[in-house]
């Protein structure tokens, strides 16, 4: 049914202020390439936004085509532009045609020079952009009924189908389901009209499964969220909102399509999904939901078009709609933008507040560590999170910039529910750092923090003393609660085991930089600073470090740091290799600072430089020192002066948190302070009442804007006061996907981008993000990317005729 969906407003166009995300996604489409969305909205016949809207809400008719080649033509026609460029085939001289990769047959070029310069790219990812390309086709098959295949009942108990693999050991051959798709007629209409070659059989049945586990990863997840809350649909019917439905989730949609939960629970006393979200389309599922149950051992779907909170306060509290034990949401994306958020925000709250269970999928680990900093932003409490089970198999890609990583339907999860409850502090107790008895109970808290199950979850108040969390005897890092998760967890622990052995030894030693022990001194730069362009250069002039390395090993701290550990001491090699990542992260900061000075071609010596540091934090600033970029005193030997100022609302108080400079002091120091606020408020209230000095550079560390919903009050300003003022700035990303992530935001503000790529000063220690463990490390200062003014647009003439 249709709730009260929420008004367009006067503009039609796209745009990032707007809570449904095709709008958005338009908007990111032309960032890329120009033109592009108007691309698509005439290959469907549409003359803009408002007409496109309107057809997706069954105001008007759709997309109408005279031909089932027609139709794969105008599709395929939405992702002709040249990979390398950017330009549309209108945009292009007379009698050039874009010319397809002969490899993928899913990315075009407009001449040979594109796509040779874009070729070191295109490489990382031309294999599976041709997944891509079937898949898009394959995909037709579920509008046109042979998908999905039917499945088996379940041979398994629901507890013990733990993935894709258990899964798929009770469905037997799949062999004659998808040989009879292959020899239909619709997959033979396919090819006939795609207007390229037939795949052969065995890529074909690939590709058959991924678009199948794709659909079946909605039921499933809903299925996986019902068995982490422990609800029983045995014991009662239950109900389950899907929060934020949209394409995806309801155009075609059958009212068959969770029959898989009437599979895995038989004989279940009724589920009911409901459907909600500003883009439900049209279709058989669009009826009221149910007041009452009906019959036992039946699946209902319903949707309603509309915001989940508008649906809460017409339905939901009036009592035509069930309140539900459980909510889902298939990628969310209130990390994305201001628009997105503030659609969300509300449905978060209301979640929250009625304290009713939560479970929301993610494309990838990066939009789920963002999403997590927003919900704990909320005070919610995270019940557990990390890679999906049950991700979809089929490969997504970028529509206007092809040349990343994949991103997979459903690929990581957390679940959350009600308000984080936290412990009253004393008043006299407030401002006053943690306080232990003794070092041996600071590090048993610790340790502490990371005990739970690495397969389950499960914490240890969930468990009897009986079950007791046992370590992994490898890497001492990870706990099982019994034999079985440590067994079922162990083929995707494996991995990972020996980096996480790392990250645990690296955890205790980077104690030793709070008492001092840590960075060990390094030697003046014996070669000019231009030469120095990666850790081996750096590590060239350093001379033999085992002298200082195992002075440290013989030390007071070492020794204590292991006798109250509750862990054996690692051998002298492990250790001097920890020391030596653990400097790494902490002089990664001073190599990352000097790496902008050099790409945007500032010299200290002819001048004295001021950095800002924006949106500092706990990292940069807790337990830090006077003296923590001195190195770039042995980098620059005699220069002129360097300022660097430390900036962020999460400043910590210490020794650096003093006045910037309004003139500079003497040369060749390197003098730090730090002001606790955001960026635009520092430029406000000191910079531009001369109190402190306009910088020459601005850096930040892991910034994380593409994370919050709060951006708009946040980093916008920020950013968009280092654009308008023309300021050289460098931020650093964890890994390429939040770089990737990071500069669409920019690309959107219009920013000159003038780099990136990989860090070469890099931290070498590797970090666990979230709490799940088993998935790729990152590290601090991965990557960076450097930007600076507006982005200057040369406007080009309409092509005759």
């Amino acid at each position: 049914m249709a709730g009260t969906a929420p008004d367009l407003g006067q503009s039609y166009g796209p745009g990032l202020n707007s809570v449904f995300t095709d709008q958005v996604g338009f908007y990111c489409l032309d960032t890329h390439v120009p033109g592009l969305s108007k691309v698509i909205l005439d290959k469907l016949n549409m003359k803009d936004y408002g007409e496109y809207r309107a057809a997706v809400e069954g105001k008007n008719k759709g997309a109408t085509f005279r031909s089932y080649k027609e139709m794969f033509q105008k599709m395929e026609e939405t992702f002709q532009f040249c990979a390398g460029c950017n330009k549309l085939p209108h945009h292009l001289p007379e009698g050039r045609r874009l010319q397809r990769c002969a490899k993928c047959l899913n990315v075009y070029y407009c001449a040979k020079e594109c796509q040779k310069k874009d070729w070191l790219l295109h490489k990382k990812f031309c294999k599976k952009l041709r997944l891509v390309a079937i898949d898009r086709l394959v995909e037709w098959l579920m509008f046109a009924g042979d998908l999905p295949f039917p499945t088996e009942k379940w041979s398994k108990p629901a507890a013990e189908v733990r993935d894709w693999d258990d899964w798929l050991s009770m469905q037997g051959d799949l062999t004659p389901r998808l040989d009879a798709i292959l020899a239909g007629p619709n997959m033979a209409d396919l090819w006939k009209n795609a207007s390229r070659r037939r795949p052969d059989d065995a890529d074909l049945r690939e590709s058959l499964w991924r678009v199948q586990s794709e659909f079946l990863s909605r039921a499933l997840t809903v299925a996986e969220a019902v068995k982490r809350y422990g609800l029983d649909p045995y014991a009662k019917p239950l109900t389950v909102h899907i929060a934020g439905a949209g394409f995806t989730e309801t155009m075609g949609a059958r009212v068959t399509d969770f029959d898989e939960l009437n599979r895995m629970f038989p004989g279940h006393q009724g589920l009911e999904v409901v459907m909600v979200g500003p883009e439900v389309v049209d279709g058989p599922i669009v009826r009221p939901p149910l007041r009452a149950f009906g019959p036992r051992q039946r699946v209902y779907i319903s949707a309603y078009r509309g915001l989940y909170h508008q649906f809460w306060e017409e339905l939901v509290e009036k009592e035509e709609a069930a309140r539900p034990d459980l909510v889902v949401g298939f990628h969310p994306g209130f990390h994305a933008t201001q628009g997105l958020g503030d659609g969300w925000i509300p449905t978060l709250l209301l979640l929250r507040d009625f304290r009713i269970p939560a479970f929301f999928t993610m494309f990838n680990q990066m939009e789920l560590h963002h999403s997590l900093e927003i919900l704990v932003e909320l005070e919610m409490d995270i019940k557990g999170s990390g890679p999906h089970p049950f991700a979809a198999q089929k490969p997504e890609q970028v529509q206007a910039s092809p040349n990343q990583p994949p991103a997979y339907c459903n690929s990581h999860f957390v679940c959350f529910h009600g308000l984080l409850e936290r412990e009253e502090v004393a008043p006299e107790a407030t401002g006053k750092a943690m306080a232990f008895r003794s070092q041996k109970e600071m590090f048993e808290k610790m340790e502490e923090s990371y005990k739970f199950c690495a397969s389950c979850g499960k914490q240890p108040s969930q468990l009897s003393n009986a079950q007791a969390l046992k370590r992994c005897v490898k890497c001492l890092n990870v706990y099982y609660c019994c034999k079985e998760c440590q067994k079922a967890d162990w083929p995707k622990h494996k991995k990972f085991c020996s980096q996480l052995r790392h990250v645990a030894i690296d955890r205790l030693v980077e104690w030793l930089v709070f008492k001092g022990e840590l960075p060990f001194p390094t030697e003046k730069w014996s070669r000019p600073q231009a030469e120095i362009k990666g850790w081996d250069d750096w590590l060239a002039m350093q001379g033999d470090l085992h002298p200082r390395l195992d002075g440290i090993l013989s030390g007071g701290n070492m020794k204590d740091l292991w006798a109250d550990a509750a862990r054996p001491r690692p051998a002298d090699d492990d250790l001097r290799r920890s020391l030596w990542r653990v400097s790494s992260e902490f002089f990664s900061k001073p190599l990352t600072v000097a790496l902008g000075l050099r790409l945007f071609g500032l010299d200290p010596y002819s001048k004295p430089l001021t950095v800002h540091l924006v949106g500092a934090g706990r990292s940069e600033t807790m337990g830090a020192r006077a003296t923590d970029f001195d190195e770039l005193n042995r980098m620059f030997p005699g220069h002129q002066g360097l300022e660097v100022v430390m900036v962020g609302p999460e400043v910590v108080d210490g020794p650096i948190v003093r006045p910037p400079l309004r003139a500079f002091g003497p040369r060749q120091r390197v003098y730090i302070s730090a002001y606790r606020g955001l960026y635009h408020q520092f430029w406000e209230e000191l910079v531009e009442k001369e109190e402190a000095a306009r910088p020459d550079l601005v850096v930040g560390f892991h910034p994380g804007f593409d994370a919050s919903q709060s951006l708009e009050d946040g980093w916008l300003p920020t950013l968009l006061l280092l654009r308008d003022y023309e300021i050289p700035s460098l931020f650093t990303a964890l890994n390429e996907t939040e770089m990737t992530y990071s500069m669409q935001i920019l690309l959107e503000l219009e920013m000159d981008m003038k780099g990136n790529g990989l860090n070469p000063f890099a931290s070498l220690k590797p970090e666990v993000v979230g709490a799940c463990p088993n998935q790729p490390a990152v590290c601090c200062n991965s990557h960076y990317f450097c930007f600076q003014g507006l982005l200057e647009t040369v406007e080009s003439e309409e092509p005759d005729g």
